[in-house]
């Protein structure tokens, strides 16, 4: 009995690693990536922290060589600590685009046990749970994510939004409330991507106004704990976040609705979903693929016969499925605080979850679990994959896009932040910066400077002579945690125009700029450490009783 389980589980297993392969086949054959929306500042990003995790810095805040050495706070905004299978990757002596394919492989290969453990959890059910793993990890628009708009971030949040969902789950549905797997979720989430975890707490609001008879004394303490542990958590993140917020108002502040999001239709929706294609990221036609549609449609045309579970499964599809569209008035919500999702689609995200969850359900009620329809499922999800990959790859070849490889990865865009530079100060000229990198005194950039500059991981240095008490400005961005030294003596520093900035004597002067990092930085990755390891003792005295 335990050798067939055994065989039974190996078989799963390697059916899951399948899913995976085929979700970044046949990519992995090319020796480069096409580059296409976020795919050059992630190159940066991966490269910055696989930098850092060489100096033994797994929480860097600043890449100090991001943006010509300016240095970029993606990490203070834009947490990095899951790219670390990346660094190892690269440490270890794989090239860029290998080590791309094989972490890409391996959050594929997360999702799908996620996605599996999920569903498992519940109905106890293989069957079900494999197909379910299936139609998720190779759901059209997280294929998108990972392949046509590189949008690492949310690809990430695709692994982890099955723990969030099933921890809610188990509060309301269930005899026992895993409230630690809700606030494990929640914090993996916040790690991977902000807004797709603003937006998973926002549909969390929705589901418990829409629920609130559920909510007694038990399900209320549970959200509590579950709040407070995904806190402890992100203290790591959450609070120097804050703290930077708090100080300096950034270029994200502003985010306002795309336009491509506010025109994207119902129909656009249903007419890219038939195609299972998506153009690149040009004319990007983002979708949930033809299988997604095909179960949304099912579900509609027998919506009476569907059991009640099936009915309410079918709503939650339809509903995140018409948010993502212009159906619902995202132009009243413009400037609000719903506006950081920047364009609606987005949301495909989470109507793709629900949606292969029908899927499955779907095939359950109308008994279609054979073990060959099984087959049947898993090959017609595997192929319209494959179709969906190999077009895109024509697509990008006769479009001539640009191509990362392993030669000229480090040699184009070495200034890219991110298209919206959000995580600069507001009104920073970054154009006039990169234009001429150097010092600026008394607002005048100083005559052959970068002869005087020297630039290394953990410090850059600077070598000139003021006339007279004269205002300085350094050639990196300002976040709070600076330290500068002129000689061995502390200079205050502070933010002009965007830029670090000191005041000095007339004379000369060699001054070292260096992160620090602030005492909140600190306490709060402690914290967080001394959370997890509570979390990882209490679990051990509970397992030995």
């Amino acid at each position: 009995m335990n050798i067939k389980y055994n065989k039974a589980n190996i078989i799963i297993l390697l059916l899951l690693l399948w899913i995976s392969i085929l979700s970044i086949f046949p990519y992995f054959f090319n020796n480069y990536i096409f580059s296409q929306d976020d795919l050059i500042f992630h190159r940066t990003r991966l490269e910055s922290y696989s930098q850092a995790v060489r100096h033994f810095d797994f929480f860097p805040r600043v890449f100090p060589t991001m943006g010509l050495n300016f240095g970029y706070g993606a990490d203070l905004f834009y947490p990095s600590i899951l790219l670390l299978p990346f660094a190892l990757f690269r440490i270890i002596g794989l090239s860029f685009v290998p080590s791309y394919y094989l972490y890409q492989l391996l959050i594929s290969f997360v999702t799908a046990i996620t996605s599996y453990y999920f569903l498992y959890s519940i109905k106890k059910a293989k069957k079900q749970a494999l197909l379910f793993a299936c139609f998720y990890t190779l759901s059209t628009y997280r294929l998108i994510d990972q392949s046509v708009r590189a949008a690492l971030g949310e690809t990430l949040a695709f692994a982890f939004l099955p723990l969030f969902v099933l921890g809610v789950y188990s509060i309301f549905y269930s005899d026992k409330h895993r409230w630690q797997l809700l606030g494990i979720g929640m914090s993996l989430l916040i790690a991977s991507h902000l807004i797709t975890a603003f937006y998973s707490f926002v549909l969390l609001l929705i589901f418990l106004l829409i629920n609130w008879k559920k909510c007694k004394q038990p399900q209320i303490k549970s959200l509590i704990q579950s709040g407070l542990l995904s806190l402890g958590l992100s203290a790591w993140f959450l609070f120097p976040y804050l703290e930077q917020i708090d100080h300096l108002t950034f270029n994200f502040s502003n985010t306002t609705l795309w336009t491509s999001g506010l025109n994207f239709s119902l129909g656009k929706l249903f007419i890219n979903s038939l195609s299972n294609l998506s153009a690149p990221f040009t004319e990007l036609k983002p979708n949930i693929g033809l299988l997604l549609l095909g179960a949304i449609i099912v579900a509609a045309i027998r919506f009476r016969t569907l059991t009640p579970t099936n009915k309410r499964l079918a709503l939650a599809a339809i509903f995140t499925l018409l948010l993502a569209t212009n159906i619902f008035p995202w132009g009243l919500f413009k400037v609000s605080v719903l506006a950081t999702i920047q364009f609606p689609w987005r949301l495909l995200l989470f109507a793709s979850f629900f949606t292969s969850l029908l899927a499955v359900c779907l095939i359950d009620q109308f008994q279609f679990l054979s073990n060959k329809n099984i087959i049947l499922f898993i090959a017609l999800c595997s192929f319209l994959t494959l179709s969906f990959n190999v077009n895109n790859l024509m697509q990008s070849s006769i479009q001539n896009n640009v191509t990362v490889t392993n030669e000229n990865y480090t040699n184009f865009y070495e200034s890219e932040i991110g298209h919206g530079k959000e995580y600069l100060i507001k009104d920073t000229d970054f154009k006039s910066y990169f234009a001429a990198p150097g010092l600026i005194i008394d607002g005048i950039p100083y005559a052959n400077s970068s002869n005087q500059m020297s630039n290394k991981y953990s410090y850059s240095s600077y070598t000139f002579q003021t006339n007279g008490i004269q205002e300085v400005q350094l050639p990196k961005f300002y976040y709070k945690g600076y330290e500068v030294m002129d000689g061995s003596k502390v200079v205050k520093s502070y933010n002009k125009a965007g830029l670090v900035t000191v005041k000095l004597d007339s004379g000369d002067h060699k001054l070292t700029v260096s992160y620090k990092k602030t005492i909140i930085q600190k306490v709060s990755v402690t914290l967080s450490i001394v959370v997890i390891g509570m979390m990882l003792l209490f679990k051990k005295k509970t397992a030995i009783r």
